[in-house]
């Protein structure tokens, strides 16, 4: 890979997985993020702790490449602090937005818990990608109109069908996995059955329904980590942009199996670097959704094989 050929160095690779092993052991020993962060649902706190919670690797391992010499002082950086706080900013709002909460008394509780799963899912695209494209408006106003990798140019699918199909193979091994099973497929949790008693709604319309809002979830995912942190700040931190980016995307799934928290670091590093090669991040939408719904496939397939 070129990219490892031109950047790799093994004293900084070291330390930033030393530094995420750390991070990984703290966070499923203590169980932080379900057991702390988490509590605070509903409060407006919850938006500062996810704000920590999120700029705390990235600054971490942005520190990590200034003290290698990798990139230059970042620090006295005016811009790269106005867009580390209006990003992370989005990234913390969506991240702990409720409210979807206040649409409850519009449905019965049988049925709430099912709709506030699809609309939790498919609130991102509101809270987390218009904020992102007004912010790309006034903060890259001398950028050509490429809106964090939001555009279609040169984009071809095929290789990442390839991609997907070899990712299929190592998602239909992890299914095998107790942890994998108990969280996937995520519309186990959603308490369809009630939801299907009282519309009348057939139960594949709703497994549609869910995997529909489930997918586009990940557009807002990619976004703002292939996007928004690659595109945002490559003028200050170069080609190493990829590394802190995989950090807080790490963190991302702490409240996830500790091996989907693992495999996101070298899943985020891959999609980091299609991203930053082909100046877009339709590659990784297409992988990323391809891959979520493989695993409700498979996480299905083994609860009723």
């Amino acid at each position: 890979m070129d990219y490892q050929r031109k950047h790799f160095d093994w004293k900084v690779y070291l330390s930033i997985a030393a530094f995420l092993a750390i991070c990984i052991v703290v966070n499923y020993r203590l169980d932080f993020e379900d057991s702390i962060i988490d509590s605070y649902h509903g409060e407006p706190i919850k938006w500062l702790w996810m704000f920590l919670f999120q700029t705390f690797p990235y600054l971490a391992v942005c520190l990590i490449l200034l003290a290698f010499g990798k990139v230059g002082n970042w620090t006295k950086d005016r811009s790269f602090w106005l867009k580390l706080v209006v990003g992370f900013g989005i990234l913390s709002f969506d991240r702990s937005f409720y409210g979807v909460d206040y649409l409850s008394d519009f449905f019965s509780p049988r049925s709430f818990h099912f709709i506030s799963r699809c609309l939790n899912w498919a609130s991102s695209l509101v809270v987390t990608v218009i904020p992102l494209l007004l912010a790309y408006h006034f903060l890259e106003k001398d950028q050509p109109k490429m809106w964090y990798g939001l555009s279609l140019q040169k984009f071809d699918a095929r290789p990442y069908l390839i991609m997907l199909g070899i990712a299929g193979v190592f998602i239909l091994i992890g299914s095998f996995m107790a942890d994998i099973q108990e969280y996937y497929p995520r519309f186990q949790h959603a308490r369809v059955v009630p939801f299907l008693r009282e519309t009348g709604w057939s139960e594949w319309m709703a497994i549609g329904l869910y995997e529909l809002c489930y997918g586009s979830d990940f557009l807002s995912v990619e976004l703002f980590f292939r996007g928004y942190l690659i595109f945002a700040f490559t003028r200050t931190l170069g080609p190493y942009v990829v590394l802190p980016m995989i950090a807080t995307y790490c963190f991302l799934h702490f409240g996830k199996p500790l091996g989907e928290s693992i495999s996101s670091i070298f899943g985020g590093y891959v999609l980091g670097i299609i991203s930053l090669n082909s100046r877009n991040i339709w590659g990784g939408v297409f992988i990323h959704v391809g891959v979520a719904w493989l695993m409700e496939f498979f996480g299905w397939w083994q609860s009723v094989r």
